[in-house]
């Protein structure tokens, strides 16, 4: 990589953050790579080369790209070699509204001239402020001109109220739709993240279950993996929390996720003591 691509470049640096192998949170998802793999392809041509990532929320949106420009990183896409997966935060560029859209134009500038690929979460908040001056409106020549390629991540439904009424908008993205992951899917999902983050904790197989039933139980208006997850994270929190700062809890079975689950909802929800 030539010095120029070393770091990056000053308002990417200000207003955003750099997405690689070791963003926290790429062991999350077990790889959907026929997703990946059409998120790439899409980045790599030469028209619409924009993606819309939709699906509920929760159900892996930011997690896929990490590990899409982990993958980008690894070299599994050579045709987007060297390029760089920025994540924007919406609310520093919205500081100072009257300074606001001359800044994300220069954000902009700066990722066509680095060739950058921007990501922006909860991209439906590109409209805020309707009107001319809010930054879907200033992001449009840019997407018309295929300079810049674009990562958005919003749920189906404010995809389709706050992007897609734009016809134009809408042409020059990509759907990729992320689904839930079916139940045998989720399993792994958490004994993966199981075997990686708690690598010294022996989480048997009828607790991962356990707490997939009672993640659905105790939320169920959430969406999966993240609830699970969620739940997963608690309970392992819960089983070593009168332990000292490092030392880890050695086994935690279906009875602590059923503890764990009571615990977080004060036993509110029917199933869950």
């Amino acid at each position: 990589m030539n010095e120029k691509r070393k770091k990056l470049p000053p308002l990417c640096a200000k207003y955003g953050h750099p997405l690689n192998g070791s963003t926290r949170g790429v062991e999350q998802i077990l790889e959907d790579y026929g997703a990946l793999d059409r998120i790439a392809v899409a980045l790599a041509s030469q028209e619409q080369n924009n993606v819309a990532l939709t699906g509920p929320a929760g159900c892996g949106k930011t997690s896929t790209v990490r590990k899409l420009a982990a993958l980008i990183e690894e070299g599994r896409y050579a045709r987007l070699a060297g390029r760089r997966v920025v994540e924007l935060n919406i609310d520093l560029i919205n500081q100072e509204r009257d300074k606001r859209d001359l800044r994300f134009k220069h954000i902009l500038d700066e990722a066509e001239y680095y060739n950058i690929i921007i990501y922006v979460d909860e991209a439906h908040r590109l409209s805020e402020n309707s009107g001319p001056t809010n930054l879907l409106n200033t992001l449009k020549p840019y997407i018309a001109s295929g300079g810049i390629s674009m990562l958005i991540s919003t749920t189906s439904e404010e995809f389709r109220r706050y992007i897609a009424k734009d016809r134009a908008m809408e042409r020059r993205f990509q759907p990729v739709e992320l689904k839930e992951p079916d139940y045998e899917r989720l399993l792994l999902i958490l004994e993966r993240v199981a075997r990686v983050r708690y690598p010294d904790t022996e989480i048997t197989r009828a607790a991962i279950e356990e707490t997939a039933r009672l993640a659905a139980l105790c939320a169920p208006e959430r969406s999966e993996p993240a609830r699970s997850l969620e739940l997963l994270h608690y309970e392992v929190s819960a089983a070593q929390i009168k332990l000292p700062p490092g030392e880890n809890v050695k086994l935690i079975t279906e009875r602590e996720a059923r503890r764990a689950a009571a615990l977080k909802t004060d036993n509110a929800v029917g199933g869950c003591d």
